[in-house]
């Protein structure tokens, strides 16, 4: 049987990138906008909608392990659970109710956040180590067109005073159906023929890390910095709109928000996914960090749009190396055969922090202020970058691993 090539992941996954963009854009911005506008949820409501990326990831070690001897390939576990994505939003836009709108909402988020558990042994068995950064960073260049595009196109369409939310719905389920159809035609790997029971799977979140110290060193790092980093995100738009923060106009918040932060984000990402494939891992993550720190600290800390502006862009720096970071560092770690596994468990913590997060900011928000949060969050920073130093020098992240 002829082996499946690089090039025919990278031809798919390049336009899947772009729609996989699309609906990014859709749940972070828009399905959130027809909840408060069209449906005018209460607040329980849009908490789940908010929420609902994290509590997939939450429960993706359970779903992977309740999935985990079938014999069907990884790519076409993504593109049934896409058509699952796609079917649910459909249907979202049928009712009439906001239950039945957040249920449908939430079921299609909990489908589109396994997907990468399953991507990771995709790429981890056609891209060699010398071109996973890269490659992928072309893939999240498209992704974050793909966003910019549609937020553009759907924000102007839903500015009309007549427009249906269905319209911007179906978009997203077709956006849905087309990342099935890519998924589909990726090539289709060999199952894992490693049989074992759904309870020994589930409890490899527990077990690996017990057994893998420095994957558990590696984890409560990731685990600090991202409270660090995500309890901030909620809070950079109420510090540009809020009338205690800087009051900016709408037009200045979009400026800042999407077209300096996405700009950044895509020049960055082209050249941190050569970084990734050339360069020591923990140096790779922790100079992220520091830019990271310096970004946080200058963006609520500054009174005037250029300040913002500046930590803004350093901030899209930061971000673009770190989806590169987020999605292979496992590569760099896991045994052979266990990528999907070691990366069941860093979904499973990133879904704590991000649903917990960005509640402790709102919390913590009004006693310290803005200017406190940024400190707070580069001391976590800092903390977590100590920890990351640690493993430097570690054999398994020698420079052989990295060639």
């Amino acid at each position: 049987m002829e082996q499946p090539v690089p090039h025919s992941l990278f031809k798919v996954d390049i336009p899947r990138g772009f729609f996989a963009g699309v609906l990014e854009a859709g749940f972070s911005i828009f399905i959130l906008l027809i909840a408060i506008r069209f449906f005018e949820a209460p607040n329980y409501c849009k908490a789940i909608i908010a929420a609902g990326s994290p509590i997939g990831l939450i429960l993706s070690p359970l779903l992977m392990s309740a999935w985990g001897n079938s014999q069907v390939s990884e790519a076409r576990k993504c593109s049934m659970l896409m058509v699952a994505c796609s079917a649910f939003i459909f249907l979202a836009s049928l009712g009439s109710h906001v239950i039945w709108f957040t249920l449908c909402i939430l079921l299609a988020q909990i489908c589109l956040s396994q997907i990468p558990s399953l991507m990771i042994r995709v790429y981890s068995e056609l891209y060699s180590k010398k071109e996973r950064g890269f490659r992928l960073s072309i893939t999240l260049v498209l992704s974050t067109l793909g966003g910019m595009l549609s937020s553009y196109v759907l924000g102007k369409y839903l500015d009309i005073k007549d427009a249906d939310p269905r319209i911007a719905l179906w978009t997203l389920s077709s956006a849905a159906l087309f990342c099935a159809s890519f998924h589909f035609c990726m090539p289709n790997l060999k199952a894992n023929t490693e049989k074992s029971s759904r309870f020994v799977r589930l409890r490899n979140l527990f077990d690996i890390p017990n057994e893998d110290r420095l994957f558990l060193r590696i984890l409560i790092a990731w685990m600090i910095l991202g409270f660090g980093v995500i309890m901030t995100f909620p809070l950079r738009i109420e510090y540009l709109a809020n009338k205690d923060g800087l009051n900016f106009s709408n037009e200045q918040i979009a400026l800042i928000g999407v077209t300096i932060f996405f700009t950044c984000k895509v020049l960055s990402v082209l050249l941190c996914g050569k970084l990734f494939d050339q360069v020591h891992f923990m140096h790779f993550r922790i100079m992220l960090n520091l830019i990271m720190l310096v970004a946080i600290l200058i963006y609520f800390n500054s009174t005037t749009f250029l300040g913002v502006a500046i930590g803004t862009a350093i901030a899209g720096i930061g971000t673009g190396g770190a989806n590169i970071a987020w999605n292979l560092w496992v590569t760099k770690l896991a045994p052979k055969g266990k990528e999907s596994d070691y990366m069941g468990v860093h979904v499973f913590l990133t879904g704590i922090r991000g649903a917990s997060a960005p509640f402790l900011g709102y919390v913590l928000v009004q006693p310290l202020g803005y200017s406190g949060i940024s400190i707070l969050s580069s001391i976590l920073i800092l903390v977590a970058t100590l920890i990351f130093f640690t493993t430097i020098t570690h054999p398994r992240f020698s420079s052989a691993s990295f060639s």
